[in-house]
Order: structure tokens, then sequence, then C-alpha cells
């Protein structure tokens, strides 16, 4: 019979080899766990960027990242779908190879593994691209990389395939299935990101032809101030390329631009169309026009950066404008480039009363009020522009 020493011994090890075992699966949970965790996370701060932008270009970019980063692979892509054509069109590739990939269009067909995934609303999971059949090897060629494995997902709005999503070489091992469901998880938020984006652009659009509309009709009261609104939002926009403006300001300040002299519509006839100078009690009647705008236009929700140059762009850095009297910083930018465009305009046009100012005259006078009527920054903008 074995001893009890020796019977003890063996329960010791068979419990030992138990408790390591157990180890490792505590282990390999606590990592699985973590992983999920990451994932989620990722997901989760996806999904507050998007529902923080409207933005089109942000959410494209964003989705490329929480690609790579939630799939751990090297690159990624996003195409979108020209329904018209039947043709996909990258409009998102990370890496120095963005740009040349832009220059091709995949029709919606099997020639090519992104076709595919789009004509049949199935993803696909290929971890040897070099032997699929629908691989478009021109790409690669093209841009000298080497796909080698990768994810490849719809992108379904309102169940129409309005994209692909692409998940390229897995930066350690193969793809799995699991890849396949994150990234279609990823392609959900992404589709109604793109459908919001897409939308909100829409409803800019409508709101962009409506004021220059309105601006229009405004003009047709007086046939010297025709084109004024436009020559304005040229002038804006090309003196904007030499300021630090965001993307949402540029926007802010083409729309602001447009809408201006909004507020002209409250003016009476009788001023707006006079054919001689305004005397003194009809100019304190046209100085009124950025408050009417205001009037007009603050009723309108979000527009609250757009209405304030539009309200702001008869003031001067020096305190000596109208109808408030701002002076300095107390003027937003977008509204101190267009006091210098309107300006400008204003002295180049011919009127009843008095013929244009030469351009040249014209642009002395901006720079010789650098810093008093014209805020300095901007003057300087302006000369680089023009």
């Amino acid at each position: 019979m074995e001893s009890l020493e020796a019977i003890g011994g063996s329960q010791l090890e068979d419990a030992l080899k138990k408790i390591r075992i157990l180890e490792k699966e505590i282990a390999g949970t606590i990592a699985l766990t973590q992983s999920k965790v990451y994932q989620l996370e990722c997901l989760a701060n996806f999904s507050a960027i998007l529902n923080s932008t409207l933005d089109t270009s942000t959410v494209r970019e964003k989705a490329m990242e929480a690609t790579c980063k939630l799939l751990t692979c090297e690159t990624g892509s996003l195409l979108l779908a020209d329904a018209a054509k039947r043709e996909l069109y990258w409009e998102t590739a990370l890496g120095p190879s963005g740009a040349e990939l832009k220059t091709f269009r995949l029709p919606i067909d099997e020639t090519s593994i992104a076709g595919h995934v789009a004509l049949t609303g199935r993803p696909m999971l290929i971890n040897d691209v070099s032997k699929n059949p629908f691989h478009f090897k021109k790409a690669d060629e093209k841009t000298s990389f080497t796909t080698k494995n990768m994810v490849c997902v719809p992108v379904i709005a309102k169940g129409n395939v309005i994209g692909v999503l692409q998940a390229i070489n897995k930066v350690s091992g193969d793809f799995e299935s699991e890849d396949v469901g994150l990234l279609e998880t990823l392609s959900y938020q992404v589709a109604i990101a793109i459908e919001n984006a897409m939308l909100y652009t829409k409803l800019k659009d409508t709101f962009l032809q409506t004021a220059s509309a309105m601006a229009g009709a405004i003009e047709a009261k007086d046939r010297y101030t025709g084109g004024h609104t436009k020559r304005v939002l040229h002038y804006s926009m090309a003196i904007a390329d030499y300021v630090n403006l965001s993307v949402t300001e540029r926007e802010n300040l083409r729309l602001a631009a447009i809408l201006h002299d909004i507020g002209k519509i409250g003016i009476d006839d009788k001023v707006l169309k006079k054919q001689y100078a305004l005397n003194d009690d009809e100019y304190e009647i046209m100085k009124k026009h950025p408050a009417i705008g205001h009037e007009i236009l603050s009723q309108v929700d979000g527009l609250k950066d757009i209405v304030d140059a539009m309200r702001y762009h008869h003031e001067r850095p020096d305190g000596k404008g109208y109808p408030y009297g701002l002076s300095g910083d107390q003027i937003p930018k977008i509204a101190s480039i267009i006091s210098v465009a309107d300006t400008y305009d204003a002295m180049v046009s011919t009127r009843p009363y008095r013929k244009g100012l030469d351009p040249q005259i014209a642009f002395g006078e901006i720079v010789k009020y650098r810093g008093s009527q014209f805020d300095a920054e901007i003057v300087d903008a302006f000369v680089k522009a023009f």
C-alpha cells in the first residue's frame, strides 16, 4: 500500500495543477473581459463623437480611426456609393496612399471585394486576399501597398447600401468572425451619422438658397446695388483664406456675408432707393438695418454666430461704428471680415450721386484706416488677398 505521505504528495500535486489551470483560465477571462471593455469604450467614444458633430469630414475621419483602433489593423477605408452610376468611390482612406486611391472608382459588381459586398449587402472576411477572385489588384499596384487580409462590410441606411467599410491588414495574425461583428456595429453608427450629416447638408444648402433669394429680393429694389451681395461674399472668402478660421467659422462667414444686408428689407424704399446722398436723418434710419436684421434672424435657432456677424459688420475697432459702438475684441472676427469686404465694394461701386473709386484708391483707403476703422489683422489679410 502507498504510504499516506505519498498519497498526500500526489493529491497536493494534482491540486497545484488544477490551481495553475484555473489561473490560466482566470487570466484568459480577465484578458477577454479587458478586450471587451476596450471595444465597448472605443464604440462608445466613437458614438459620442458622431453625436457631437454634423460635419461629414469629421465623421469620415473618425470612422477610419475607430476602425483601425477597434480591429487593430494597419489601415482602413470608407467607400461611398454613387447610386446613379452604380459605382463606389473612395471617400476616405488612411495613410499616404489615400489621395491616389481617390482616383479609382469601382463598379458595384463582382470585379472587386468592395463591389461584391455592395452588390450583395453581405460582409466578407478574407485572410488571404491574394487567393480571392474579387481582389482589385490595381489599387495595390498603383499605391505599392500589399493587402494581405481584410474585413469588408456594407454600410446600410434605410435598407439601402450607401457604402462599404474596410479594415485592412490585421497587425497580428488573422481577422476573426468577431472582427466582422465589430465592424458591422461600427458601420451601423457610420450609416446613421452619414445620413444625418447628408440631411444637415441638404438643409444648409436649402437655407443658403433661401438666404440668397432674400438678398436678391433686397437688391432688386435698387438697381445700383445689384450684385453687391455676391461681391461681398467673394471678397470675404478671399480674405478668409489668409485668416486662421475653422471650417465652421468659414461656413458661418459664407452665410453671414450673404445675409449681411438682410435688415434693409425693413428700411423705407424712399431711403433705400434715394438717388442722392442721404441726409443726416435718412442716414440714421439706414444705420438701423443691422439691428433690424438681428430681429429677423434671431428667431432662427442655431444662427447666433451668423446673426452676430451680420449684426456687427458696421462696428469699428475704435468704437465709432454702429449700431452699438463696439470696439476691439468685442467685434467678432467674421464681422470684421465682412466690414472690410462691404466697405471696399461700396467704395468701388458707382452710385447715382457719385462715381465709384478706382480699385487702387479704394485699396489705399482700407490700408489707411487699418486699426481704427478696420481690424488690423483683417486688413493684412485683405492686402495678401488682393
